[in-house]
């Protein structure tokens, strides 16, 4: 999360380029959610999120973790594994070219909000 008037970590990292980029169309009066997981990514500038956002984001992700809570946040569970009660990154779900993922377990779930059972 950036908050108001600031940067993501990753800022610090990025070309004049870049930089130029988010300050041109990033809002600095609100909160921003940055988000990469499994089923996606909000890229480099994110979404602006209100308070009652805010709070049900760190509500979702304070131990705890309740996966319907996570779910209402994330369509992809931002990487939860509710059989193995562990996160993965989108690299260790194995997903298919569907949508469809597996987490190094085996448990499966779709990670894309499109995904059909009939693709798989």
């Amino acid at each position: 999360m950036a908050e108001p008037n600031g940067y993501p970590k990753e800022a610090a990292t990025w070309s004049e380029e870049e930089l130029a980029h988010y300050e041109k169309y990033r809002d600095f009066d609100s909160t921003y959610l940055t988000y990469s997981g499994p089923g996606g990514s909000s890229g480099d500038i994110g979404n602006p999120i209100d308070e009652e956002r805010k709070k049900a984001l760190i509500n979702a992700f304070t131990e705890p973790f309740d996966s319907m809570k996570i779910k209402e946040q994330f369509y992809d569970m931002a990487g939860y594994c509710n059989d193995c009660k562990k996160f993965y990154c989108a690299t260790h779900w194995n997903t298919s070219a569907h949508g469809y993922g597996k987490c190094p377990d085996g448990h499966g779930k779709t990670l894309d909000p499109h995904w059909s059972p009939d693709a798989e």
